[in-house]
């Protein structure tokens, strides 16, 4: 989460990271319908939001799965070509998805910024983009011609690890 925070000027503490993660977890009840699950880093699991309520419970009470983040890898993929995939006419004997952390969080990211004002904005985007890649598992998302954010930027990073 270092580069990604330093890519917009802010200052990579566990304070700021906690931030954008309570951005993130205080997205409507919109985002059930779109992700099943979300992996914690170990920090994240006793982090809280502002109120004192714990961002597991947080995510809990939306109906999503909490797991947390125990391997290494890291795959490059984006919902375009996660919507080709599953546009596919085949039989397929499970649903195709992936873990989309940075394609959701990137647009997120650079919406929030640091910035206390632009929380809501920042939501809002997060929201948006986690609908798009809801669409994308389910082979229907069209494309909207909108490349806010990071849409529209690759968000592969050669040799990350996590």
């Amino acid at each position: 989460m270092a580069k990604r925070l330093n890519q917009i000027g802010v200052e990579n503490t566990e304070e700021n990271r906690r931030l954008y993660r309570q951005i993130l977890f205080s997205a409507d009840s919109r985002v059930k319908k779109c992700i099943g699950g979300v992996i914690f880093f170990h920090e994240t699991m006793y982090q809280k939001a502002d109120d004192g309520t714990p961002f597991v419970q947080m995510i809990k009470d939306k109906g999503i799965v909490v797991g947390i983040k125990v391997d290494k890898g890291v795959v490059p993929l984006a919902s375009i070509n996660l919507n080709a995939i599953n546009t596919c006419p085949l039989v397929r004997p499970w649903a195709l998805t992936f873990s989309y952390g940075r394609a959701l969080q990137a647009s997120a990211l650079s919406a929030w910024r640091g910035q206390k004002d632009n929380a809501t904005a920042a939501t809002e985007e997060f929201v948006k983009r986690a609908e798009v890649n809801g669409l994308a598992a389910l082979g229907k998302y069209e494309g909207s011609g909108d490349d806010s954010g990071a849409a529209g930027q690759s968000l592969y990073v050669a040799n990350h690890a996590y």
